[in-house]
């Protein structure tokens, strides 16, 4: 089998393109596998992703046809249900990708439907082009968006998830940047290009180990009370200063020169 996705390494940047045109880049279990692949191949010391849909799509999401398959095998009594085991492994998957140290970035040209809508909002910036189409479209095909209510919500708010999820909303490109399902929105492929490029160039100015905790202090925040937050912070805070990151970057300001991440971007 051919493969479903292009990896493609510069520096301290990766980019991955799905590509599966016979199912619309839809994230089956063979193209979630090569993503895990290549994510296992990353350095933690990246500074960026990119994931990208070649043929225009971003990505259909769930493969409908292996659910069908799921659906038509009931289970014995005692054993799971193969489409609970389906859905968690995307739950997982999404889980994964969320959580990733470095910062995702996801460039939507073309439709991102269901989970590849899912996929977008897990990424930490999404840009949006004039080609992009977002669809929420579970719903209207009878089901939840169960394993990607997370990451709505966490994007959007409850409110605004819950409105685009009860009307199996469909959006373009300025209309996903308005309400903050983008963070940018490109009117042409030379705005697009640019503006990624500006994105990237920044985020690798950044140490990769003060954003992957940065990553990690605001997922915590939303768990826990305040007063254990301080406590969790303050020891983020001088662990990371007393890192040789933090060192490096406390004397490269103080000599007035780039800090050493920078030189190996």
């Amino acid at each position: 089998m051919a493969a479903l996705l292009h990896v493609r390494r510069t520096g301290r940047r990766l980019t991955v393109v799905l590509d599966d045109l016979r199912r619309q880049n839809a994230l089956s279990a063979e193209m979630v596998g090569e993503i895990e692949s290549a994510l296992d191949a990353t350095s933690s010391r990246l500074a960026a992703l990119v994931i990208e849909g070649a043929n225009g799509v971003f990505s259909a999401g769930a493969d409908l046809k292996s659910l069908s398959a799921a659906l038509e095998r009931s289970p014995e009594p005692g054993e799971p249900d193969p489409l609970e085991a389906l859905n968690a492994a995307g739950g997982r998957f999404f889980a994964r990708f969320a959580a990733l140290p470095f910062v995702t970035i996801a460039a939507v040209d073309g439709p991102a439907v269901g989970g590849g809508m899912g996929l977008a909002a897990a990424a930490d910036i999404v840009l949006a082009t004039q080609r992009a189409r977002f669809a929420l479209s579970e719903t209207s095909l009878g089901v939840p968006p169960a394993q990607i209510a997370p990451y709505l919500v966490a994007r959007l708010g409850e409110r605004l998830s819950r409105r685009l999820a009860l009307t199996g909303a469909r959006l373009d490109g300025r209309e996903a940047a308005a309400i903050g399902l983008a963070d940018f929105y490109c009117d042409s492929d030379a705005e697009r290009d640019a503006r990624l490029e500006s994105l990237l160039a920044s985020i690798e100015r950044c140490a990769p180990g003060a954003n992957a905790e940065t990553k990690r202090l605001f997922h915590a925040c939303r768990n826990q009370t305040s007063e254990a937050y301080i406590e969790t912070a303050a020891k983020s805070f001088a662990a990371a200063l007393r890192s040789p990151e933090g060192r490096e970057g406390l004397s490269a300001f103080m000599e007035k020169r780039a800090p050493s991440w920078t030189r190996s971007a």
